[in-house]
C-alpha cells in the first residue's frame, strides 16, 4: 500500500509513453521539484486510488501530494500543492506575504 506521511514527496502516477506525463515528470525534473515516479502497472494499489478519485479512469499523470491528488497538473501547481502543504496552507486559501 502506498503510504503517505507529512512532508513526503509527490507521487506521481503516469502511463509509459504518456506525454503529459512524460512532460510533467521532466519538468518537475528540471525545476528541481523533488517527487516520486510510479507507473500504473507497479503499484496496484495505487492505481486504483487514481481510478477512484478519477471517476474510474486511469489519468495519467495524477500526482499524489500530501493527502490531495491532482489530476493532469502542471509542474507549478505540484510545487505549490507540496509548499503550501508543508506550510500548513490550505489548498485555495489566499496568498499572503510571509513575514
Amino acid at each position: 500500500m502506498t503510504e503517505v506521511g507529512p512532508m513526503s514527496q509527490p507521487i506521481v502516477y503516469f502511463k509509459p509513453g504518456c506525454p503529459f506525463g512524460i512532460r510533467l515528470r521532466t519538468a518537475l525534473t528540471l525545476h528541481g521539484v523533488s517527487h516520486r515516479s510510479v507507473r500504473f502497472r507497479d503499484d496496484e494499489v495505487g492505481a486504483a486510488r487514481v481510478r477512484e478519485v478519477n471517476d474510474g479512469n486511469e489519468v495519467s499523470p495524477t500526482v499524489l501530494v500530501e493527502d490531495r491528488w491532482l489530476t493532469n497538473p502542471g509542474w507549478r501547481e505540484v510545487r505549490d500543492a507540496g509548499s503550501n502543504a508543508e506550510r500548513g496552507i490550505e489548498p485555495g486559501a489566499p496568498w499572503t506575504e510571509g513575514p
